[in-house]
């Protein structure tokens, strides 16, 4: 094996849950309870082992083997040193507190209602079977992957670290260190294309890119519908870009005047937010709701959260066998966890 430099690996365990059940489910017939859970299961232990096994590199980004050759990677570019899957567990009761309908849109939606269920039992499968595998697993009752993701990562003395997930929140995050994986776009953002992958695009396709360090700003003034958490009145994405690229957001409760000069038009409703409290008291809502390092302080200790897993390389290939996971390249995974546990 080549020396390549390692990675601590940290999987946003429900969004890649949802997004693996959402793969398989309508491909593998799952029109049953116990199908449906073997869905979410199946989508959420493959792509965990196979981020881990490609140090999360896209697929199409790892080396090919040579013809005949079967497996995921034959030399990463990487090696995955560290793996954490974290996981949300109940409702988001501290943000809640802060703002009631917070993320309440979920649970109007009937299809995440019927199906809930099932990938939380998927879930559940996957962290006994984490137990034979070197990996730390973080979960609290009411509490946020998120949250626990951001002061895992903060907390880390890893030279580089990479989170999986599609989860635009995170994005914030982002600096020499951390890097992203959004395994559906199948794409690593880094600083170096950090303007290109995140600038939002007007009707003709001309991006408005804006500085890394206000991402955060960004996602404050335009809000996140996803949370059911809007944004400042009349500002959407592109209006956003184009205010932070011009100056942080707070600059401009002190400054509303330069809003015109800066985009260029007036706009009423913009206008009168600032005028009043509205976009004030709306910057503050969502940068307590949204700045992932504000809320990583409320966990200086992760112990209570974490369960540390142990490398049983038997019981690991007795379960993949036993679950017929086809798609699992065994030995490539093996290797995987033994150079994780080795660490």
């Amino acid at each position: 094996m080549p020396n390549t430099p390692d990675m601590l690996l940290v999987v946003d365990g429900n969004n890649v849950a949802w997004a693996g059940f959402h793969a398989l489910r309508r491909p593998m017939g799952a029109d049953t309870p116990e199908k449906l859970v073997r869905a979410a299961l199946l989508g959420l232990t493959q792509s965990v082992i196979g981020f881990a096994v490609r140090a999360g590199e896209p697929p199409d980004a790892a080396p090919s083997r040579p013809a005949g050759q079967q497996g995921l990677f034959d030399e990463p570019r990487q090696r995955t040193s560290g793996l954490i899957v974290a996981f949300d567990a109940g409702r988001p009761l501290r943000r809640r507190g802060l703002y009631p309908p917070y993320q309440t849109g979920r649970e109007s939606d009937g299809s995440f209602m019927e199906y809930e269920k099932h990938v939380v039992e998927g879930i559940r499968q996957f962290s006994e079977m984490a137990a034979w595998l070197p990996l730390q697993l973080l979960r609290g009752a009411n509490t946020e992957a998120d949250d626990l993701i951001a002061a895992a990562v903060l907390q880390s003395g890893a030279a580089e670290v990479r989170i999986c997930s599609t989860d635009r929140d995170f994005l914030q995050l982002v600096d020499d260190r951390v890097s992203i994986y959004s395994p559906v776009k199948r794409l690593v953002i880094t600083p170096q294309n950090f303007a290109e992958a995140t600038a939002p695009k007007s009707s003709d396709g001309t991006a408005t890119p804006f500085p890394r360090e206000r991402y955060l700003d960004y996602r404050i003034a335009s809000g996140d519908a996803s949370d059911n958490l809007p944004g400042i009145p009349g500002v959407g994405t592109l209006t956003a870009a184009k205010l932070v690229a011009a100056a942080p957001i707070d600059e401009y409760l002190a400054e509303p005047a330069r809003i015109t000069s800066v985009l260029g038009r007036k706009s009423a409703r913009i206008d009168a937010a600032f005028a009043s409290s509205e976009a004030a008291e709306t910057i503050h809502r969502n940068r307590e709701l949204m700045d992932l390092r504000l809320a990583a302080r409320n966990y200086s200790s992760l112990d209570e959260y974490r369960r540390q897993g142990s490398w049983d390389e038997t019981s690991f290939r007795a379960w993949v066998k036993d679950q017929r996971i086809s798609a699992l390249e065994i030995e490539s995974a093996v290797r995987c966890m033994e150079h994780i546990a080795a660490g």
